[in-house]
């Protein structure tokens, strides 16, 4: 009977101590404090603050099949607001009032954490608008929800809080985006991430509803396979030591590389499409001859998800010429220019290149891709275009074919690290950083 009573009291005790607590349901979430006002009003009351996203299932980032809100707050007087109980995960804030473009944040929240914004979310007065629809995917995947969707400007620079989720089928919007020029942004947030980004052009017209291409968002390249029968230029280790230097090694597997020649794109029936294929320049007729015959291979290689590096500059010491196609029936028409002109020049690629957006070499490019416009490509990016011709035709692109992408230059790369003529420093980081962009890597700034 004691023994009883002895339980009873703890099993008391226990309740007793446990209703005298603040006991959280929601322990491990966080709070999530900011300021959000108008940018032309010192009045920043009851602008609305929302958080809609991605939440973590405790297993790591797990997207949620459709975006849905998970809290919203007002703000006070001076802008202040808190969202209280978020759990962890990766999240879009957004901040609304009647007569401005609503204006939004990415956050990652890490499990229970104190979290105060560091930039204020602004809003602008509502000007001429129009909507935005799109649709992007992970190669590999069924599921497309949570992929990051940014505008920016033309100029590379973020416009101000313009970012939204895909969901489960990869679609996503945007409802209010100022008219202009843009270009549309897709990549994972999720910490170390496997895939490589993808971009648009876009065109917002006014009240009008502008549909953005497909985005396709590729696995990084794990293996680069280099193919040459010559070193181009005389110089055999033009691309040998940049991989090297980025930390690449001579092999078969991962984050190595190999050379093959002719003979191997005759013997193989077809290449694995995690390989980054590198199609060094100044190649024999043969070599081009032979590419020709098994193009094919390389359609395929690409379609399936392969990227490729062509330097596409024959007509060098090697007196190789080549009169066939890039994957998706791309062709270009010889030309010599000393001159280049820089197209786009807030891409990293070209982060730091002369300021009068022009490029001197001996020579700045050999040729011109001279069909874009009716080549079975997508998602074209013009970096680079001939200064001299008539035509102006691009010198270095990059497009998406089928659910791969192609990187391709007419510049004689290779020649310009053993060769110091003009502007041949920026030629060496060309060739590097392009060597970076293929495999998702950080691009290294000029030094």
């Amino acid at each position: 009977m004691k023994k009883i009573l002895y339980i009873s009291i703890s099993i008391f005790l226990i309740l007793f101590l446990f209703s005298c607590q603040k006991i959280d349901p929601l322990l491990g979430n966080s709070d999530i404090s900011g300021l959000a006002k108008l940018y032309d009003s010192f009045d920043y009351t009851n602008i609305k603050v929302s958080i809609e996203g991605l939440e973590s299932t405790g297993e790591g980032f797990s997207p949620i099949d459709t975006i849905s809100t998970l809290g919203e707050t007002y703000t006070d007087e001076k802008g202040n607001f808190t969202l209280e109980n978020i759990p962890a995960g990766n999240y879009i804030l957004k901040a609304e009032k009647e007569g401005y473009f609503p204006t939004k944040q990415f956050i990652n929240v890490i499990e229970d954490s104190e979290i105060t914004l560091e930039k204020t979310l602004i809003l602008y007065p509502l000007g001429d608008y129009g909507t935005l629809n799109g649709n992007v995917k992970y190669i590999d995947k069924t599921n497309h929800s949570g992929i990051l969707i940014e505008i920016r400007t033309p100029e590379g620079e973020p416009l101000p809080g313009m970012y939204a989720f895909s969901d489960k089928n990869g679609n996503y919007s945007f409802d209010f985006v100022p008219v202009g020029n843009y270009v549309v942004y897709a990549y994972d947030p999720s910490e170390n991430s496997i895939y490589t980004p993808d971009a648009a052009s876009i065109l917002i017209e006014k009240s009008k509803n502008t549909i953005a291409p497909n985005l396709i968002l590729r696995r990084a390249a794990e293996h680069v396979v280099i193919f040459r029968d010559v070193a181009a230029w005389s110089s055999p280790n033009a691309i040998v030591e940049i991989l090297e230097e980025i930390g690449f090694t001579d092999g078969l597997g991962k984050k190595q590389y190999e050379i093959k020649n002719s003979s191997d794109i005759i013997s193989m029936s077809s290449f694995d499409p995690s390989w980054a294929i590198i199609i060094e320049g100044d190649q024999t007729t043969n070599f081009y001859s032979i590419y020709e015959n098994n193009s094919n291979k390389f359609d395929l290689f690409v379609q399936s998800g392969g990227t490729i590096f062509w330097i596409a500059c024959d007509n060098g010491w090697n007196y190789g010429d080549f009169t066939g196609r890039l994957p998706g029936g791309v062709t270009w028409r010889d030309y010599y220019d000393q001159y280049n002109i820089l197209v786009n020049t807030t891409h990293p690629l070209l982060e730091g290149f002369p300021e009068n957006n022009e490029l001197h070499g001996n020579y700045a490019s050999h040729g011109g891709f001279d069909n874009l416009d009716t080549a079975n490509i997508q998602n074209l990016l013009i970096f680079i275009e001939e200064k001299s011709s008539l035509e102006k035709y691009p010198t270095y692109i990059e497009y998406r074919y089928g659910k791969g992408r192609v990187v391709a230059s007419t510049s004689p790369l290779e020649f310009y690290t053993t060769h110091n003529y003009y502007d041949s420093e920026y030629y060496i980081w060309l060739l590097r950083r392009s060597i970076e962009y293929v495999f998702n890597l950080p691009i290294s700034p000029i030094e």
